[in-house]
């Protein structure tokens, strides 16, 4: 779900909380690096075959991983901020048993995101102090 919450400068900022939905997040949708090799692959063809190796594995694995979850029982639940660039920006992320305790895990972060501008319940694992090199 898409929540929104203030900054402690008092900007808004847009955040994605909820299960994982991929295996994982590919390294260009972490840190930007689909702006960031415009000198490695200064084509479009060359960017989007570069997104393309790094989407299609992820995507691929997901169809192992889902029902892996269902089974174990184990599911990844995530918060970040979906950013501008002039802000900080924050990752988190647990893993809980069962899929009911992920869901309210979830709503629980959302409401302190909308309350308090981010989860109050723990420590990010990220922290992006800047992200203005994504502006480039």
């Amino acid at each position: 779900m898409l929540v929104t919450g203030r900054d402690p400068d008092g900007a808004v900022q847009l955040w994605r909380v909820g299960r994982r939905r991929i295996a994982w997040r590919p390294r260009s949708a972490i840190i930007g690096l689909a702006h960031d090799e415009g000198d490695m692959f200064p084509t479009l063809p060359g960017r989007l075959a570069f997104q393309l190796l790094e989407w299609v594995p992820a995507l691929a694995a997901t169809a192992v991983v889902w029902p892996w979850r269902v089974h174990t029982g184990r599911w990844p639940v995530v918060a970040y901020t979906l950013g501008m660039a002039d802000q900080a920006g924050y990752r988190y992320e647990e893993v809980v048993v069962g899929r009911a305790e992920a869901d309210a895990s979830a709503r629980h972060w959302a409401e302190e995101i909308r309350r308090y501008g981010r989860p109050q319940s723990r420590e990010p694992d990220e922290t992006v102090p800047d992200r203005t090199h994504l502006l480039k």
